[in-house]
């Protein structure tokens, strides 16, 4: 078996050609390398194009991320403006309530009030969910009390008689007045001024048609000298319902509404919960 490979190398000028010899080994080693040195020229050049891909996917991930981390700051920084305006919103609701609650102490419709910065209005983290639940059951407790509290006017009209002694309409000496008498035309609608249950409906001694409303917060309201009565006893009333109509029934003088506040067995001055001074 020839251990050679013999390469002839013509020229064109005519000298002579030249003979290579070159063992089979050799140039199988040469072919060997030189399709190695392909194979890792490939290999390294998909490496480096994936690698150059995997850095170019590194960058834009570190730039997302940091568009991402300035977004979350600036949010961060929204949200810690926004808990400085919730903390004096809720400040102010705090002082509002308290003046509330004096108020309506000073008024009688609640007991005892409770100051900003006592046993329950705290200045305490306003993050703590169980303090807005406060709030939101003490507001809820207030309007409660309001709501049971006769305020305002059953009727508009002009005041033609208060609460006292006066001079007896029909006749000789002075009376007292149980409550206020507001003038206003026939069949004019008489609201209820507080929520309440309905305990008498129908003729009341020198009242005529009479309406009797008994309050949760344990005042009850009379509404006499109907013409007509709109209710029930026994039904649920709501602040503003209307209860009945103007007349001049019973011992009257003219077309108008006695309205009369109670509390206790003992009446109350109506205008104490009308103008709140």
């Amino acid at each position: 078996m020839r251990e050679y490979i013999t390469i002839i190398i013509a020229h064109h000028e005519g000298k002579p050609p030249k003979t290579l010899k070159i063992r089979k080994s050799h140039l199988k080693a040469f072919v060997a390398s030189a399709v190695s040195f392909c194979f890792l020229s490939l290999l390294s050049y998909a490496t480096s194009w994936h690698l150059l891909s995997e850095r170019q996917k590194l960058k834009a991930e570190a730039k997302k991320l940091f568009e991402e981390k300035k977004m979350v700051l600036t949010q961060k920084e929204r949200l810690n403006q926004e808990k400085e305006v919730m903390k004096e919103k809720l400040r102010a609701i705090e002082t509002k309530m308290a003046t509330v609650e004096e108020y309506l102490s000073k008024r009688g419709v609640i007991g005892k009030t409770l100051a900003v910065g006592g046993a329950s209005y705290k200045d305490v983290s306003y993050r703590d969910v169980s303090y807005l639940e406060f709030l939101e059951d003490r507001a809820e407790y207030l309007l409660s009390k309001v709501k049971a509290t006769p305020l305002g006017y059953p009727i508009f009209g002009r005041i033609t008689s208060h609460m006292g002694w006066r001079k007896n309409p029909f006749g000789r000496g002075y009376e007292f007045h149980s409550g206020i008498d507001i003038e206003a035309p026939i069949g004019s609608k008489v609201k209820a001024t507080a929520d309440g249950v309905v305990e008498f409906a129908g003729r009341y001694f020198d009242y005529g048609k009479a309406v009797i409303i008994r309050h949760p917060s344990g005042y009850i309201t009379l509404y006499g000298h109907l013409s007509q009565i709109d209710v029930k006893e026994g039904q649920k009333i709501k602040a503003g319902d209307i209860v009945g109509r103007v007349g001049s029934t019973g011992r009257s003088t003219g077309p108008h509404l006695h309205y009369e506040v109670i509390k206790n067995n003992r009446p109350i001055n109506p205008l104490d919960f009308i103008a709140w001074r």
